[in-house]
């Protein structure tokens, strides 16, 4: 589908949105009843007990609405500089009225509601109690349209009168809105192509985020018909749903609602924002261990087993290893890392040495790994005496393998004959466990007191020590939530904040200015003190030293930090290394890089390393950072979280980049889904979890999308990217030789001139 067409449709589907879906809700009750609003001047009570609202402008925001349509519609015809001319002027024209209706309709919900605070405290303004302040409930009263009915109503409290409820609350935009912003916004996103280089940037910008874009919309789309099917349009117990609109506007508003929830839980609240970067945290970490086996051409499904290792190793420097934080809780990451990396590196080896299937390995090493944990932390295991020798004498077998690898007649003879050595071995250790696992008398069940576990049923281990916590954001500010639970408001020195990510950001961007790349590192270090100087002390006089900040409860911790900064390394390991460019390669082309010189048995290795490293450090959220309500390893260990990471891998490209993006986005989703499911009965998290898997379907079939973008090949030639082939050549992407055309050249042309 054209740029042109896709643009037209989408306008002309919004012009039948703006007469039968909701412009605006309002009185959203319990059970996500509500009046809604249809242009112009159309109230449909869904609550069965709201007085509509007049809201003034509605017939002018309709008809400027259907004017910037109809321009968008029909500039898709035009070609050239007058369809961006015309993209340009009614994306303004949409995004404008649409801004402005929305807000004559909040400014009406707000007098509204003004209106019935005043209703409300008339009666103890008439006959106050000895606690109320009659002169003062007057003032508010007769003040009551000059300020944010909130404001009103703490100041009503104040003055002794409690208003619990007002009506017209929960007011929020509606379907057809979001619509006319969402063309708008496509309108003058498509119409900077007036601009020649504008227009480049786009289009490297829209290959990028094409398949990602589309997988997410159809996944929404489909999920949609699935909300739809389950969850019946909400009304109050007296109303009575008459006609097709009603009906039709209802069954929308449902489904915007579901929507607007699922993404308004996490991106409109601080503690759902905060909520939201604490789901996708350990997503970071699961995404980038993926992904980068990906790029090494390796499929890690076993990030489960390496989260596991990891967990398990940072409990156990958690709980054993004295000192302070500055050495236990680096040294705790540390060991997380390694544990993981162990775990993922077996698989590896076997890869490299044998030709085993990385996939079947890493899913039975999965299943170990939840068998391990399930013994540490189960309340006394009891052994059979049997089965304890047998346990006894494999360990036996692995020490005597390893003592003999020292012996170089040993060595060289698994050298020569590895898989015969390791048969013999296995030989030996099976027989060995027939002999010792015979009865004997005297044998009774060996009960096992394992000392990191802690006492009661309940399969957790004891808390960490204080030096390897990592505090969760609450405790960061000095907040202690046992004594003050809830949102706390704390002074915060914004200006530090703010100069240290400046500086930041100048470090890293200064590389790609001529004059300081040139300096070296010393004058990006210097340019980065000074602009961070500079913000310091601009932001400092002005105040913001001690901003006021609501720090609401919450599980994210600096674990998040860990996480970026890991994303870092890998941009750098994958991008700016040797290492990374080998393990691409190998990743791309295995023959080609062996030829090159690439040392793929090396690379294997140390590629599930790496990628079980990373899928370690999920514990720095989860054990370190107390994300599973306290300092310690529980069984409830979400190792589901290495499975999502396949699937925010994919959405995020295997870049570094898209992967933490990806992660948010999962972050949102699954944040979400809990507000979801309050709001809505019939519609559980499942419903997220759906969305999620439509996300990997789509992605795998390309979002559906034409080759000559899909095709990172197609897609640089018609970007330009690449030189166009000689004639009599054969296109490296199909075609004939003997002067024909290669085959992409038709694709390339009519997309040019669709856009």
């Amino acid at each position: 589908m054209s740029e042109r067409l896709a643009v037209a449709a989408f306008a002309l589907v919004t012009l039948v949105a703006l007469w039968v879906a909701p412009w605006a809700a309002f009185s959203r009750e319990t059970g996500s009843r509500a009046a809604v609003i249809l242009l112009p001047d159309r109230v449909i009570d869904f609550t069965g007990r709201t007085d509509p609202i007049s809201v003034p402008g509605q017939g002018a925001v309709l008809w400027l609405s259907v004017a910037g349509l109809v321009v968008v519609a029909g500039g898709a015809a035009l070609s050239g500089r007058a369809r961006h001319v015309a993209w340009l002027a009614a994306g303004a024209l949409l995004i404008g009225t649409a801004t402005w209706g929305l807000a004559q309709f909040d400014a009406a919900v707000e007098a509204r509601r003004a209106v019935a605070f005043q209703e409300a405290i008339a009666p103890n303004i008439a006959d106050p109690r000895p606690n109320q302040d009659a002169e003062r409930l007057r003032q508010l009263s007769e003040e009551a349209l000059e300020r944010p009915v909130t404001v009103s109503v703490e100041l009503a409290r104040e003055a002794g009168v409690v208003v619990r409820r007002l009506p017209y609350g929960g007011s929020a935009p509606g379907f057809a809105a979001f619509l006319t912003l969402v063309v708008g916004a496509a309108a003058l996103l498509f119409g900077l192509r007036v601009w020649p280089r504008a227009g480049r940037v786009l289009d490297r910008v829209l290959t990028a985020v094409a398949i990602p874009a589309v997988s997410i919309a159809l996944a929404l789309l489909a999920a949609a018909v699935v909300i739809l099917l389950l969850q019946p349009t909400p009304v109050g117990r007296d109303v009575v749903v008459a006609g097709p609109l009603m009906a039709l506007a209802g069954r929308l508003d449902t489904l915007w609602h579901a929507y607007y929830i699922l993404f308004s839980g996490s991106l409109g609240t601080v503690k759902g924002f905060f909520d939201a970067l604490s789901f996708a945290t350990p997503l970071i970490f699961t995404g980038l261990a993926v992904g980068f086996g990906f790029r090494a051409g390796l499929f890690n499904i076993g990030a489960p087993g390496q989260m596991v290792l990891g967990a398990i190793g940072a409990m156990f420097v958690g709980l054993y290893l004295p000192g302070p934080a500055w050495v236990v809780l680096p040294a705790a990451v540390l060991v997380a890392a390694v544990g993981g990396g162990l775990w993922g590196a077996i698989p590896g080896f076997l890869k490299a040495r044998f030709g085993a299937n990385e996939v079947i390995n890493t899913i039975l090493l999965n299943f170990v790994a939840a068998s391990l944990m399930l013994f540490m932390l189960s309340s006394s295991p009891t052994f059979a005496a049997s089965a304890v020798r047998v346990i006894q004498l494999i360990a036996w077998v692995v020490a005597a393998s390893l003592v003999g690898l020292l012996v170089p007649p040993v060595r060289r003879a698994m050298r020569i004959s590895p898989r015969l050595t390791l048969a013999l071995v296995a030989v030996i250790a099976l027989v060995g466990a027939v002999v010792v696992a015979q009865p004997r008398a005297g044998d009774q069940p060996v009960v096992l007191q394992l000392p990191f576990k802690a006492p009661g049923s309940e399969p957790k281990s004891y808390e960490l020590s204080e030096a390897a916590r990592i505090p969760r954001l609450p405790a960061m500010f000095g907040i202690d939530l046992r004594a003050t639970p809830g949102t706390n408001v704390v002074p915060v020195d914004a200006a530090a904040w703010i100069a240290g990510l400046l500086a930041v950001l100048v470090f890293v961007g200064a590389g790609a200015v001529g004059a300081l790349r040139r300096r070296g590192f010393q004058g990006r270090i210097l340019a980065a003190l000074g602009v961070a100087a500079v913000a310091y002390a601009t932001l400092a006089a002005v105040g913001w030293r001690a901003l006021p900040l609501a720090i609401p409860p919450t599980n994210l911790n600096p674990s998040f930090l860990i996480a970026l900064a890991a994303a870092v390394f890998v941009w750098v390991f994958l991008f700016r290394t040797r290492y990374g460019y080998e393990l691409r390669a190998t990743g791309l082309a295995p023959k080609a890089a062996e030829y090159g010189g690439a040392n793929i048995p090396r690379n294997t290795v140390m590629a599930m390393a790496i990628s079980g490293a990373l899928a370690g450090l999920t514990a720095t959220h989860y054990v370190l950072g107390g994300a599973l309500e306290d300092y310690a390893l529980r069984q409830s260990l979400p190792t589901g979280d290495g499975f999502d990471g396949i699937a925010v891998a994919l959405l995020g490209a295997n870049h570094p980049v898209g992967t933490v993006l990806a992660a948010f986005l999962f972050g949102v989703l699954k944040n979400g889904g809990s507000a979801m499911n309050i709001a809505f009965t019939d519609l559980t998290r499942d419903v997220v979890s759906m969305v999620l898997a439509l996300v990997v379907l789509f992605i795998a079939a390309k979002g559906f999308l034409p080759d000559w973008l899909t095709n990172p090949l197609r897609r640089a030639q018609a970007l330009g990217d690449l030189p166009e082939e000689p004639a009599g050549g054969t296109p490296p992407g199909g075609g004939t030789a003997g002067g024909e055309a290669p085959v992409i050249a038709p694709q390339v042309a009519a997309s040019q001139e669709d856009r």
